[in-house]
């Protein structure tokens, strides 16, 4: 059977009434606990083993592990999520298994055969995040409006991880930094009931098609747009999977603190709050490509630039490009994705593989970035992945096609 490209539709489809008051609450609330619950966990884990003696090359592979298990798990997080009827269900066994994972990590010995694991766990329960989110997104607004809640719903997604920095930094400061762990156990109590704000009975599916509906992780790769997406995004992440933890290591080696490991995510997350809101908007009007661009833009030059200083401070100040790149990514990818399989179906499924794109750098990423760090320095490594960046930006705005449809609903 012949490739077909996704067709782009002429004509708007019906726009979808506003969500009620108490859904738009819990699917807010429940990306504002579930980024509160994973914000900071990576780069305080970073500190954490670093305080306890553990080798660069160590701290990475550790990080790794979280990658790892987001990758084996995503691509069948989404197609479950196509398929799966109650979603919020799901999403509420997903945060408290993160929360369990995450919460134990002070109370075991500093062991890689213990910590690894249960890192791993808790990028498994990760895993389900985004497609669930995404999929209760869609299922609220429509395709129509699904620009305006992915930018409110990012909004508040960025506003949990600011929380989640502003909570770690005092809890940090007063009772240690094992209490931030302990903290993100009782935080995945609250996001799992979120979930259950929103009414079932409000979830609905686009006019022709249906929970089970889609082509297929082939039939989706048949489609040559989503080739370029998911080479790109898989780049991307590449490039940016290790660096937070990077950073938060370079801060610990310069004898940086708690509180500016705590800044890194707290810098970023207050500048996405702004962009995310304004990408849906932009995305909107200008079409995606061109957002998207700014994002992808946005990351070599931020990892290059760490490589020029060593400052703790000023490692904080660059997080603002992270906050750009980041901020636009979470809207404009779900958007996307929405726009390619509008007529086909698979959202859900699509979805998956970006995310387990992402989750591949997950894992190559510290992989890659241990050895780096070790062998070379920090420097060293963050040119190296500035290089990756560069090429996924490069992909991107070469072979990627604009995917708005031409007559956009408002």
């Amino acid at each position: 059977m012949p490739a077909v490209e996704p067709t782009v539709p002429t004509a708007p489809p019906i726009p979808a009434p506003p969500a009620p008051t108490r859904d738009r609450v819990g699917l807010n609330a429940a990306n504002f606990f579930l980024a509160e619950l994973t914000g900071v966990v990576i780069p305080f884990l970073a500190k954490m083993l670093a305080d306890r003696g553990w080798r660069d090359d160590a701290i990475q592979y550790a990080a790794a592990a979280c990658g790892l298990g987001v990758f084996l798990a995503q691509t069948p997080a989404g197609v479950l999520t196509d398929r799966v009827r109650d979603r919020r269900a799901l999403l509420a066994g997903a945060s408290l298994v993160v929360g369990a994972a995450f919460g134990l990590l002070p109370l075991v010995p500093a062991d890689g055969r213990v910590i690894d694991p249960l890192v791993f766990a808790g990028g498994v329960g990760q895993a389900f995040f985004v497609p669930l989110l995404g999929a209760l997104a869609l299922g609220l607004a429509g395709h129509a409006g699904l620009h305006k809640v992915m930018g409110e719903n990012q909004g508040w997604n960025h506003a949990g991880n600011i929380a989640a920095a502003v909570t770690a930094m005092a809890v940090a400061a007063r009772l240690g930094l094992p209490a931030v762990f302990y903290t993100v156990a009782v935080v995945s109590a609250f996001a799992a009931a979120s979930v259950f704000l929103i009414r079932p009975d409000d979830l609905k599916e686009e006019p022709g098609v249906t929970v089970v509906a889609g082509p297929g992780l082939r039939g989706l790769f048949r489609a040559r747009p989503v080739v370029v997406l998911v080479a790109a995004v898989a780049l991307f992440h590449l490039a940016n999977a290790p660096v937070m933890p990077l950073v938060g290591q370079y801060i610990a080696r310069l004898g940086g603190t708690d509180t500016q490991v705590a800044a890194v995510v707290l810098v970023a997350q207050a500048v996405m709050i702004p962009v995310a809101v304004l990408a849906g908007r932009l995305c909107h009007r200008w079409g995606r490509k061109p957002v998207f661009a700014v994002g992808f833009i946005a990351l070599p030059i931020r990892i290059l630039l760490y490589s020029f200083t060593g400052d703790p401070w000023v490692l904080v100040a660059l997080q603002v490009f992270d906050g750009i790149g980041a901020g636009i990514y979470g809207v404009v990818v779900a958007v996307v994705c929405a726009d390619l399989t509008r007529e086909t179906g698979g959202f859900n499924a699509l979805q998956g593989v970006l995310a387990t794109a992402l989750a591949v750098g997950g894992v190559l990423g510290p992989l890659l970035a241990g050895p780096l760090v070790q062998s070379l320095g920090f420097a060293a490594a963050f040119r190296a992945f500035a290089l990756v960046a560069a090429v996924a930006a490069g992909v991107f705005l070469l072979l990627m096609p604009e995917t708005r449809p031409r007559t956009p609903t408002l």
